[in-house]
């Protein structure tokens, strides 16, 4: 497939801006499509926008179609036991069913569950594939999530003890959290409203899963498998080309830089953040 060229994908700020421009520019618009100078169909300017943005990031959104489409054959199609044959059991690895490292990952328990994996997915994907290109970003993808179901596998099995299945893209989506904060750590995401660089957001959801681990709780997320994709950047590095990896490097001495900075400032003040999380 052809990659997309550098600056074809949008960033979420330059879309909003012109979304908010187009919607204001609508009653103009209106005015000159009445007295001839413009066709009719410019007034849908701001909803073929929003359409084009959307599928800008060809592998991001054909993940996230792939995974809608798996959800609903999984409701009307899939017995139980394929389901759960298509988790990720722990002890799968020991029966050599390596398959499941892959196939978890188009599973998922809920609505909500779905639903909030897309959103991230949306977000950090193009992140990820405005800067590396399709092929890339499903390499770290898929990398991504064999390497923290393999991870969470290992963990769960031999330290911890524990063989319940998982399912869920979310340490697939946690490699391109880690692949988008060191490629483009001051890129601004609306994800929660507000813009917040990307940097900030992914070190409140690792700090989140940390958290998660310290203090165990019954709430059916699979954190060993988030950090598990987090930290699989540093291999999936390996297999990138030269001026991706220096590009994490720099990434990398930003993040660690802008969060050593973070604590000095918040001990200053005398604010303790980090106990928010740990």
């Amino acid at each position: 497939m052809k990659e997309v060229s550098k600056g074809s994908i949008r960033s979420e700020s330059r879309f909003i801006w012109r979304f908010i421009l187009d919607f204001l520019l609508t009653p103009i618009v209106l005015f000159q499509v009445l007295i001839g100078k413009k066709r009719f169909s410019e007034l849908f300017s701001p909803f073929t926008n929003l359409f084009k943005f959307i599928f800008e990031a060809k592998f991001t959104i054909s993940i996230i179609l792939i995974n809608i489409a798996v959800f609903i054959m999984s409701i009307f199609f899939f017995s139980e036991q394929l389901f759960s044959s298509l988790a990720n059991t722990p002890s799968d690895i020991l029966s050599f069913k390596v398959y499941t490292l892959l196939t978890s990952g188009f599973l998922h328990a809920s609505i909500s569950h779905l639903l909030f994996n897309c959103l991230a997915l949306f977000i950090f994907g193009r992140v990820v594939e405005r800067k590396v290109g399709f092929s890339k970003t499903a390499l770290v993808y898929f990398g991504a999530l064999i390497i923290s179901n393999l991870f969470s596998s290992l963990i769960n099995l031999f330290v911890v003890g524990e063989n319940t299945p998982g399912i869920g893209a979310s340490g697939a989506i946690m490699g391109l959290v880690a692949a988008a904060m060191l490629l483009n750590p001051f890129y601004l995401t609306y994800e929660f409203i507000i813009p917040l660089p990307i940097m900030l957001v992914g070190w409140i959801t690792l700090l989140a899963d940390i958290a998660g681990i310290l203090r165990p709780a019954n709430d059916n997320i699979g954190h060993l498998a988030h950090i598990g994709g987090f930290i699989s950047i540093t291999l999936l590095a390996f297999l990138l080309n030269i001026d991706d990896r220096k590009s994490l490097r720099t990434g990398l001495f930003v993040n660690i830089a802008s969060f050593l900075a973070f604590l000095i400032i918040s001990f200053v003040f005398g604010v303790d953040i980090l106990s928010l999380f740990l």
